[in-house]
């Protein structure tokens, strides 16, 4: 076997442990290396030890070609290219600690100082424009290495959604690479090219520029997605307002596209709040202050809390009462995840206002529950219609599956009356309902 058809993967989290089911799908052998014993036992048994779809499936079927290990000398002394993917946490400041991939990188350095082969190192982890440069230092120093000679350093972001991360990761729409030198790049380029299922476009290029492309592209989708949002809550109060309509107007023009450009929910997650963040914080290194990722920031907080609170005061009042249902927990389909999810923070702030609110998610309840502590004023329902049930309000936070299949008969004998909002479209209710369905953008008096 050649070297570039065996890998490690340093960090087997979600992002980690999908990327080497991946990579044992197209026929690499993968040595992976956490610290979690729990994490090692579970590959090392044929499993995954994260929730992700697919991954379960794609280690089980060709375990094979992959072991776990805590010990990285052995993956690093058995192989050639090394992809780090471990948690860069938001500081207080909003920049990115590396203190993980400084971590795995110190101990790889020690063993290159014994290794003669060359071997690529490979940081996925998101990081800010100048931390390759300086952990690549790092690096030299305690290894006694050049790069460029002894070994390659490159960064090789991943631009991947949880949930999908599988598709996304072997259907990526490009592949960026920061080297250190040609064949570093070139070794990261040809693995690459062996996995992926379409034909991305790939970008080459030096450290800093694929930090700052990383990273902006979160920082810009999040202003197109507030864009979206601010036509949204025009149209919700203009006569005959429809944001969907005028949105697609605006996307069809060749220069916006209409890809995430639609009103709904604010936007959340793991990636783009700390993205953009860190995005604004990173440039003042150069004398530049970021007071778009900063605005955009501020109306993206008023459109997850205000705004949608206020939409459903305004029903409960209607309804005369302070009992809500709210189906949706995570802050997308597909995922546990609950970070900056809108349906916690509408929970937190209304529950601090007296409202009483019954949740449900079919993934996420039990994440949703350490983040929100105990709270005799919040209910965890079994089912969807558990939730819903004798309730004359509900918002569908969470555009699940199984959500978009809900018996709208069952739903009109369970609730009170309802007014339910759909913030994502996905219930298929007909014209003469007696549900009130409310939507996103759209002006009442035109549904």
């Amino acid at each position: 076997m050649t070297h570039n058809k065996k890998l490690s993967i340093i960090g087997l989290g979600k992002l980690g442990s999908t990327m080497a089911a991946c990579f044992i799908h197209k026929g690499y052998e993968v040595i992976g290396v956490d610290i979690n014993q729990d994490f090692v036992d579970a590959v090392n048994r044929g499993h995954s030890p994260i929730y992700e779809p697919c991954v379960d499936d794609l280690i089980n079927v060709n375990k094979n070609l992959i072991q776990a290990t805590t010990e990285i000398e052995f993956a690093i002394f058995h192989t050639d290219v090394s992809f780090i993917i471990v948690p860069t946490p938001s500081m207080g400041s909003g920049l990115f600690s590396t203190k993980y991939v400084e971590s795995a990188t110190i101990e790889i350095a020690k063993v290159l100082s014994k290794k003669e082969k060359y071997h690529v190192i490979v940081i996925t982890s998101t990081i800010l424009p100048g931390d390759t440069e300086r952990i690549g230092k790092d690096i030299e120093k305690i290894s006694g290495k050049k790069i460029g000679k002894d070994f390659g350093l490159v960064y090789n972001p991943d631009f991947i959604a949880l949930g999908r991360i599988v598709h996304d990761f072997l259907n990526p729409d490009m592949i960026l690479i920061g080297e250190s030198d040609e064949k570093a790049g070139s070794i990261v380029q040809q693995i690459h090219e062996t996995i992926v299922d379409n034909e991305p476009e790939i970008y080459r290029m030096n450290w800093y520029n694929a930090e700052l492309a990383k990273v902006s592209l979160n920082s810009y989708c999040t202003l197109k997605l507030t864009f979206a949002n601010i036509i949204a809550e025009i149209c919700e109060k203009m006569p005959g307002g429809d944001a969907e309509i005028v949105l697609r107007a605006i996307g069809s023009d060749s220069r916006i596209g209409n890809k995430y450009f639609r009103g709904s929910l604010a936007w959340g997650g793991t990636c783009f709040p700390r993205d953009n963040r860190a995005f604004a914080k990173s440039v003042e290194q150069f004398g530049i202050r970021n007071t778009y990722s900063e605005t955009t920031d501020r109306i993206n907080d008023y459109h997850k809390t205000d705004r949608i609170c206020n939409l459903l005061i305004e029903y409960l009042e209607m309804k005369n009462t302070n009992e809500l249902a709210i189906l949706g927990l995570a802050y997308k389909e597909d995922t546990p995840i609950v970070e900056e999810a809108v349906s916690l923070s509408v929970i937190k702030k209304l529950t601090e206002m007296g409202y009483k609110i019954t949740v449900y998610d079919p993934a996420a309840m039990e994440e949703a529950k350490k983040e929100l502590s105990q709270n005799d004023l919040i209910t965890y329902a079994f089912s969807e219609y558990d939730c819903v049930k004798n309730k004359s309000v509900c918002f569908i936070a969470t555009p699940w599956n199984s959500f978009k299949s809900l018996d709208i008969e069952q739903i009109l004998k369970i609730m009170d009356s309802p007014i339910i909002l759909d913030a994502w479209k996905i219930l298929s209710v007909p014209e003469n309902s007696k549900i009130d369905i409310r939507y996103i953008g759209k002006n009442i008096n035109n549904k």
